[in-house]
């Protein structure tokens, strides 16, 4: 066979295999391709859906969390506003009847107060009033004149007064008139004794100047000469003082130039460096902050995902909890209890004298809300199950241990903690606890009153047990079940049944947990192994030690106590931490031959309480992821401070930089300005010294010509300068006499008057008092009369009250009636108006309360359906990303697949096709030699013998274009069905 026909076999077999998957292979080899390509271009818009999908998923996770708290919000709002409503409603119903009580007492009062009025007006018409009005009035008419007469008297005495002051005063003017008459005498003899002084300074001045006007002017210019002189030499002297000291001023301004260019040039340089060091700095805390926001945007992602799960978990959790009797913890008690008690929390504080009135402040009142919430659910079975507090059974006190243990890991799930474990060793240890507490203890309350917690019992208990002494824990509650008088005619038990004592463990637990009246939280971190009780791993705070707890369940006999017959119970919540570890100083080995922890009791249905456990896990990882953010978010407000910080720094040494460069250049344009004016006052201080000697020579001359010329006209001189300086004198003599004089007849006219309108107010005083001296005359003789009526008319009224006494002591009792009865109507009103305020206030608050439930039912089933709206999105867009995720698949296999069928295609196009076509359907047509046979084409391999790699090439090309085909059909059928 030639090679050629050799090819045309190979082609042929190859399309036979190809043939027999029912695909025709350039078809298919053409699709594949195609569908590559489409997938490749496609890629981006993929990867851009799934980022819309996750971001919105993040959104929706984020809403689903915020409106799940909100939902938890309305659930604990309602809860309490619907407990608020009855109560409400209740106080309601108590107002409607006190005020249906307060109208009928009021209506009642008014009765009896009609009726007293009646009775009362009857006696008051049976009473003549005529003595005792005349008594009344000749009472008013003397009272009036007693007032006038004291009135008439007073004003009597006052005008007496008054005329007494003027008399006085005028005795003073008249001696102050004489003495100014003296004064004014003495004053004009002076006056006189000046003018005529004055007449002859005049006179001899004007007889002296007749010598003295020939040489005045003659004197009069060389003395200005003399005079000008002496003042030039003084200017050029002060011109020069002051130009040496502005040349001295402009010298220093000129160093202190120098000093502040030096100056400010160093502070540009420093500012300068300072800039280009922040700017390093502020650039270095940027590129840090890029890493820990990247750090912290990887942080919330996780943190997302953990509180979906976290949810998740807690949903499950509640879902297979829903017939438990619950405690449930809010998150703002949570936090705050972790604040305060959990010494690994991030944001622990520790407790010291100075802040314990905070911490009991937040923790008293979020204790306060939640043991309002939190309320035990009584069970029918429980009540029919009757116990005996002094004989319980073991059975008894597995029951009871399972239920507080269930109560304990619910509070410890909720707040991060791992469940606890009741198991047969721990349940023996509490019970132990418990007998030998009755054994100490036969007839009193088991040691509340003295030591609160009998260690003898515990440490006896935890030696039996295989535990060293010491290292129990233990938080009671104490109370009775059985009271009675000492006869016990009327004893009474108060724990009757099951759900009676599980009812105590419940308070009991809850009191630990919630102790906001005692301000106490210590049990409630023996509760969460927190605080002092911490029972996480030395070596790894992450981890928790393997932590025991029961109950022990303890009573005693009836007997005599407080004089009463009592019967005491106590439930005490025992504890051990199994931190058996090598080198740790804490431990405390366990004899586990003694302890059996192997065996342990499940406290809930399997389910729920692993349930529990992944809640508690997920808890645990959104506090750690919590944490970090808060870490994370602390980083990123210090670094964004300390760039702000960085750049205020910046913009200040900015505005330095500017300040200072235009410091150092107008210092220096300074500079320049002060030399030059040295320059300046230099030279004209040399101008200044060079005129002072010829001043000085000028200043001389003038001064010896005047002397001569006085020397020579001396007695003419002075003369003159004698006889003008007495003239002056009388002059300034003459003026003081005469402003004495003017003022001496000022002060003797203004006294003059004032004795004229004393004497007039004089005058008109005597008038008054003459006048009111009689108007008191009459008004005392009719005082006189009025006393007389009067004594009359008392006894007219005390003959009347005499012969009528019965009758006024009738209307006395009746008056007194009627007071009392007005009394009584006015307090029943304000019982009534108060009853009525109260009663609206109390509608209004029910009122209130029941909109406010409506509001939050509203509320409630708004946020239900965002959840359900929000999940239902957050479905739908994790089956996308999983949908792209296949699309991602199958365009990665149809890549690889495209690169094969290139290999084949470039095998294929070096075959040479007969001339016929071949079929879709059959490979009958195909030219084959006759030395192949076509019964069994589907399996059959060319036998060609004379080429043997030929032939196998053959072969393997034949198979992998059959399964080529094969693999097209799948893929094809997948495609249809995606």
């Amino acid at each position: 066979m030639k090679n050629k026909d050799k090819l045309l076999y190979v082609s042929a077999a190859v399309l036979a295999a190809g043939s027999v998957a029912g695909v025709k292979t350039t078809n298919v080899k053409a699709a594949e391709v195609k569908q590559a390509d489409v997938n490749a271009n496609s890629k981006l818009d993929l990867n851009k859906a799934d980022k819309i999908a996750q971001t919105q998923i993040k959104q929706d996770t984020t809403s689903v969390q915020k409106t799940q708290d909100q939902l938890k919000q309305d659930q604990t709002a309602k809860t309490q506003a619907e407990s608020a409503k009855t109560e409400a409603q209740n106080t309601l119903l108590a107002k409607e009847n006190i005020v249906s009580n307060a109208q009928t007492k009021l209506n009642q009062a008014k009765q009896e107060l009609t009726q007293t009025q009646a009775q009362n007006k009857d006696l008051h018409a049976q009473y003549d009033t005529t003595t005792e009005n005349a008594v009344d009035m000749a009472q008013e008419a003397e009272k009036k004149l007693d007032q006038k007469v004291n009135d008439l008297s007073g004003q009597v005495q006052n005008a007496q007064n008054k005329q007494t002051d003027l008399l006085g005063q005028r005795t003073n003017v008249e001696g102050e008139i004489k003495t100014n008459t003296e004064t004014l005498t003495n004053v004009n003899e002076q006056l006189n004794k000046a003018r005529a002084e004055q007449t002859e300074a005049q006179n001899h001045f004007d007889a002296v100047q007749k010598d003295y006007v020939p040489i005045q002017n003659e004197y009069n210019a060389k003395k200005s000469a003399a005079d000008k002189a002496a003042q030039d030499l003084k200017q050029n002297e002060t011109d020069l003082a002051q130009s040496q000291k502005q040349l001295a001023d402009l010298q220093t301004k000129n160093n202190d130039l120098a000093k502040t260019v030096n100056n400010t040039q160093g502070q540009l340089d420093n500012a300068n460096k300072d800039l280009a060091n922040t700017k390093t700095d502020m650039n270095q805390s940027q590129a840090k902050l890029n890493d820990v926001q990247k750090q912290n945007s990887d942080v919330n992602g996780k943190l997302t995902s953990a509180i979906t799960k976290r949810d998740q978990a807690k949903s499950t959790l509640d879902s297979q909890s829903e017939n438990q009797t619950k405690i449930v913890i809010t998150p703002e008690f949570n936090k705050a209890f972790h604040k305060w008690m959990d010494i690994h929390d991030l944001n622990h504080v520790t407790l010291t004298s100075e802040n314990k009135a905070e911490m009991v402040k937040e923790l008293g009142d979020l204790s306060k809300q939640e043991a309002e919430m939190n309320h035990f659910e009584s069970n029918a079975k429980d009540k029919e199950h009757k116990i005996d507090m002094m004989h319980l059974t073991y059975e008894d006190r597995l029951e009871a241990n399972k239920f507080g243990i269930n109560l304990v890991n619910q509070i410890r799930t909720q707040m991060g903690k791992k469940p606890v474990k009741l198991t047969v060793g721990s349940l023996k240890y509490a019970n132990d606890v418990a007998k030998y507490y009755e054994a100490d203890y036969p007839t009193s309350n088991f040691g509340i009153d003295s030591v609160n917690h009998d260690t003898k019992a515990i440490d006896k208990a935890l030696v039996e047990n295989g535990v060293k002494p010491g290292m129990g824990g233990e938080a009671s509650s104490y109370g009775t079940y059985y009271d009675s008088d000492l006869d016990g005619r009327f004893g009474s038990f108060s724990i009757k049944n099951m759900d009676d004592l599980k009812h105590e463990i419940y308070n009991a637990v809850t009191g630990w947990m919630f102790n906001y009246e005692q301000e106490e939280w210590l049990h409630a971190s023996i509760v969460t192994s927190m605080n002092m009780w911490d029972n996480t791993n030395y070596k790894n705070h992450n981890e928790e030690d393997p932590t025991y707890f029961g109950f022990a369940i303890m009573a005693n006999a009836p007997h005599e106590e407080n004089g009463a017959m009592a019967g005491d119970f106590s439930i005490g919540l025992e504890t051990i931490v199994d931190n058996t570890i090598p080198g740790n100083p804490l431990s405390h080995p366990i004899d586990y031959n003694k302890f059996n922890v192997k065996d342990v009791i499940s406290t809930d249905n399997s389910d729920s309480s692993q349930a529990g456990q992944v809640y508690a896990s997920a808890q645990n990882e959104v506090n750690t992821l919590q944490g970090q953010k808060t870490d994370l978010d602390n980083q990123i407000k210090s670094l964004n401070d300390h760039i702000t910080q960085s750049q205020t720094r910046v913009n200040d040494l900015t505005k330095t930089i500017t300040d200072l460069s235009a410091k150092l250049a107008n210092a220096k344009t300074e500079q320049g300005t002060v030399q030059g004016q040295i320059g300046q006052v230099s030279k004209h201080v040399d101008e200044l010294k060079a005129a002072q000697p010829a001043l000085i020579q000028a200043n001389d001359n003038t001064v010896n010509a005047l002397a001569d010329y006085e020397q020579t006209h001396a007695t003419v001189l002075n003369d003159y300068n004698n006889a003008k300086s007495q003239l002056e004198q009388a002059n300034n003599k003459l003026q003081s006499a005469t402003k004495a004089n003017d003022e001496a007849e000022k002060v003797l006219n203004q006294n003059k008057a004032k004795l004229a309108h004393i004497n007039q107010e004089l005058d008109a005083v005597k008038a008054q008092l003459a006048d009111l001296t009689t108007k008191l005359s009459d008004a005392k003789s009719s005082q006189t009369s009025a006393k007389a009526n009067l004594e009359k008319a008392q006894a007219d009224y005390d003959n009347y009250v005499n012969t009528h006494k019965d009758l006024i002591d009738s209307i006395a009792k009746s008056d007194k009636e009627l007071a009392d009865k007005e009394e009584a109507v006015r307090v029943a009103q304000a019982d009534y108006d108060k009853a009525s305020q109260e009663y609206k206030a109390a509608k209004k608050e029910a009122d209130k309360l029941a909109n406010k439930v409506k509001d939050l039912d509203q509320s409630i089933a708004k946020s239900q359906e965002t959840i359900k709206l929000l999940n239902n999105r957050i479905a739908s867009n994790t089956q996308i990303i999983e949908n792209n995720k296949q699309v991602h698949a199958q365009a990665a296999k149809l890549a690889a697949r495209k690169a094969f069928d290139a290999q084949i295609n470039k095998a294929l196009d070096n075959v040479v096709y007969g001339t016929k076509t071949i079929s879709q359907h059959t490979a009958k047509a195909a030219t084959v030699k006759p030395a192949v046979s076509t019964k069994n084409t589907k399996h059959a391999l060319p036998q060609t013998g004379a080429n043997d790699k030929l032939s196998l090439f053959a072969a393997l090309a034949g198979l992998s274009l059959s399964s080529i085909g094969l693999g097209s059909l799948v893929l094809d059928k997948k495609r249809r069905r995606n």
